[in-house]
């Protein structure tokens, strides 16, 4: 229970530094979601859908740098790839690859 409390809190950073880019990217149904069902339960339900969600395309849209910010770059990092089964990190791993985003060391991809 306290990875997915640390984990939570890896959320709640994501959005905060958002907030800070240059345009700023406040991603208020985000932080809702968060708030309402936790960092994890948020995470799944953002990797169950069909495609990114649209704060993975703003994200994008202010430099694909800013996706080491997305839900999908996070549940790869080392210390959260425990908390999500094997097909959430292939959803989370395509997502990141279809636009050419360079994944966390620990998926096997240099950066």
């Amino acid at each position: 229970m306290e990875d997915e409390a640390l984990f939570h809190q890896a959320m709640l950073d994501i959005y905060e530094t958002a907030t800070r880019l240059k345009p700023p990217y406040v991603a208020t149904r985000f932080l809702r979601m968060v708030n309402e069902h936790g960092g994890k339960e948020a995470a799944d339900r953002l990797l169950a859908t069909n495609g990114p969600s649209e704060g993975f395309t703003q994200l994008f849209l202010r430099g694909r740098e800013n996706l080491k910010l997305s839900v999908e770059y996070v549940v790869l990092q080392n210390q959260w790839r425990h908390l999500f089964t094997a097909e959430q990190l292939d959803v989370a791993r395509a997502r990141l690859i279809d636009i050419g985003c360079v994944l966390p060391r620990a998926c096997g991809q240099l950066p």
